[in-house]
């Protein structure tokens, strides 16, 4: 069980520094709407569609990747507060459209990871 918490937290940890990242750059270039968020999503919800649909023979590496590496990449909690901040402002359409957008494409891109891995 040890092994596992660990390869969960170093997972996080690689997670964490990437999202930032990520994030952090296209925030950059599009400071109006949290587009880092969307796509820290996106990509992740593809990814995770990929990895899950592969068999992984070691469940330490698939709890390194997936659990720790893609769960610390993609937050829900940071989606949750823009949308609280859109709301506060009284920015209605931002709130709809970011809602939508990463639902959407969290999904979609999600189930493309599966079909891509099935057509291998």
């Amino acid at each position: 069980m040890l092994i596992k918490i660990l390869a969960v937290g170093l997972g996080g940890f690689f997670g964490a520094i990437l999202r930032f990242i990520l994030s952090s750059a296209i925030l950059k270039a599009y400071p109006n709407f949290p587009l880092g968020t969307l796509f820290v999503n996106v990509f992740g919800s593809f990814l995770m569609g990929i990895l899950l649909t592969l068999n992984f023979e070691n469940e330490n590496l698939k709890l390194f990747i997936t659990t720790g590496i893609l769960g610390a990449l993609t937050t829900f909690s940071t989606f949750t507060y823009e949308n609280i901040v859109f709301l506060s402002d009284n920015n209605i359409k931002f709130f709809i459209l970011n809602i939508i957008l990463n639902l959407f494409f969290c999904i979609l891109f999600c189930y493309l990871g599966i079909l891509l891995i099935k057509k291998l």
